[in-house]
């Protein structure tokens, strides 16, 4: 990998850095790392994130490790994370397909905050499906 490349997952961990208040040093110290200069190198693209260092980067950075892994492994392991990807996604009904694609849509730009607000509405929302679900079944419960 060459420093000019754009790799996904040097840009996570860089803006990760840039973002977080600890000093380089500090971040790469509760990371594990004995220097820095492997963070500066994992940072510029010069040698690729440890999928094993991950979690602990993730920790010190105080990010989501999910994200920070599937990032790297769907740059670094691309056929990997396919097969990791389609062996643990939940089969879902069509319905709930139906709701985590309009989820998807409405947060393009990252998670939607979540409000209690928007916790009440969404209830509601289930509740009236519950409600013409009971009237189209009349009542009986399946399992």
């Amino acid at each position: 990998m060459s420093p000019t490349t754009h790799s996904l997952t040097m840009i996570f961990l860089r803006n990760a850095i840039e973002e977080s208040p600890k000093t380089q040093k500090e971040i790469a110290r509760d990371a594990g790392f004995v220097n820095a200069n492997a963070l500066s190198m994992m940072k510029t693209g010069e040698t690729k994130v440890p999928i094993s260092r991950i979690p602990a980067l993730a920790e010190a950075l105080d990010i989501e490790a999910g994200l920070f892994l599937k990032t790297a492994l769907r740059e670094y392991h691309p056929e990997i994370w396919m097969t990791i990807e389609e062996l643990m996604r939940p089969k879902l009904h069509e319905v709930h397909e139906e709701i985590f694609y309009a989820y998807e849509c409405a947060c393009m730009d990252g998670p939607i905050p979540w409000s209690q607000g928007l916790g009440e509405a969404l209830g509601g929302v289930f509740y009236l499906a519950c409600q013409k679900h009971a009237e189209e079944t009349e009542g009986k419960v399946t399992i």
